[in-house]
């Protein structure tokens, strides 16, 4: 059995090496072969091309990476015609994936679609593009899985994959988080610190660092004795980011990954709308989510998605339960403000965590993983 397995983000390409690592526990001779980035070639994808650093936000932003991923597209549906999977994965990275689900339905593959496109928030239209080409689709949200049933999809709902990968963070781990980060040995209870998640892509570290680094020089002030840590996700260049933090002279413990860990070893959290809201939202941490993209984006998407909110939390919970800071509003000052309120009244911080326990509830159970492993290993079999 041959399973292509295709993931063009930095989340897209941490879930395809645990989906990879589960295929390999359930068929042992199963050859896996796709894109994605270093992670999965880890875990045992023979990769044909690396797309996680042409990823973009926004519609105005993707345009520079448009002619980049226009050749990686032709690439991979020479590769379908020639490695002929057993069963195609397709995990997010929507409309290289909605392409390419289309190159596979003209050449008889078989497809499961892993995070399929949200149309649930916006461009309805894609999920019923999605049901006539794909196989069938891992549904991770159950507002996904009726949008895309609604669309005439094949849907299974399997839960949302990060329950595999991220634990709700007990008060005792705190602690522990902390000393494993090399936050200081014997660092007390009433410490305070704060964890800084300015997201994955180059541009988001452009845009959402500076007001960063601006609202921690003023939490600094308020509370001299706090502290600050900033995981980086694979994909962003360390130099740029530990220059503009040693420029600061802010205590902040910059640390390549280990996001969960930092999401646990923090009181609060400024973190950039997407995935890491989510798994902020299952680790439990109160948070200020802030966001920003090029004027003409925004101005798009504010005609385009009909949603009230767009941090996940908020949309599992149908109810504004933490700030959202976006554009203009997402000033270092207001991010202070947001910050400061968690940290110097419990009861908010307190009503915060509760609400982040409710939310969590919507995404269902441990296992999803393995759930997707077994669907595509059906669908491949079938």
């Amino acid at each position: 059995m041959k399973v292509m397995v295709v993931a063009g983000e930095a989340s897209g390409d941490v879930y395809g090496a645990r989906l990879a690592e589960k295929l390999k526990v359930l068929r042992p001779d199963v050859d896996l072969v796709g894109l994605g980035g270093t992670l999965m070639q880890a875990a045992g994808v023979r990769l044909l091309f690396n797309p996680t650093g042409l990823s973009a936000v926004g519609l105005a932003e993707a345009v520079r990476s448009a002619a980049a991923l226009r050749g990686v597209l032709a690439e991979a549906r020479r590769a379908l015609s020639s490695e002929r999977p057993s069963c195609l994965v397709l995990i997010d990275f929507p409309e290289f994936n909605m392409r390419l689900a289309g190159a596979a339905a003209r050449l008889g593959i078989k497809s499961v679609y892993l995070f399929a496109p949200t149309a649930w928030a916006w461009r309805r239209g894609r999920a019923r593009r999605v049901a006539r080409t794909v196989t069938k689709v891992a549904s991770v949200f159950p507002l996904e899985a009726k949008v895309y049933r609604e669309a005439g999809a094949d849907v299974e709902f399997i839960g949302h994959p990060l329950l595999d990968l991220v634990s709700p963070a007990a008060a005792a781990d705190r602690l522990a988080a902390r000393a494993e980060l090399g936050l200081g040995p014997g660092l007390e209870t009433a410490a305070t610190v704060v964890g800084l998640l300015p997201g994955s892509r180059a541009q988001e570290i452009r845009l959402l660092l500076p007001p960063m680094l601006d609202g921690a020089a003023r939490i600094a002030k308020a509370r001299p004795a706090v502290g600050f840590v900033l995981p980086l996700a694979e994909t962003v260049p360390e130099d740029a980011v530990r220059e503009a933090v040693a420029a600061s002279g802010l205590p902040i413990r910059v640390v390549r990954g280990q996001a969960h860990r930092c999401m646990a070893a923090a009181d609060a959290l400024v973190v950039a709308s997407g995935t890491a809201t989510l798994e902020a939202t299952i680790v439990g941490t109160p948070m200020v989510v802030v966001y920003r993209v090029s004027r003409s984006t925004w101005a798009l998407g504010k005609l385009l998605v009909k949603i009230p909110y767009i941090s996940w939390p908020n949309i599992l919970a149908g109810k504004r339960i933490v700030p959202e800071l976006l554009q203009d509003e997402a000033s270092g000052e207001a991010i202070a403000r947001e910050t400061l309120r968690l940290l110097d009244d419990p009861a908010c911080a307190g009503t915060m965590i509760e609400e982040l326990a409710r939310a969590r509830t919507g995404l269902g159970s441990p296992g999803a993983l393995e759930r997707a492993a077994r669907l595509a290993i059906e669908v491949a079999d079938a």
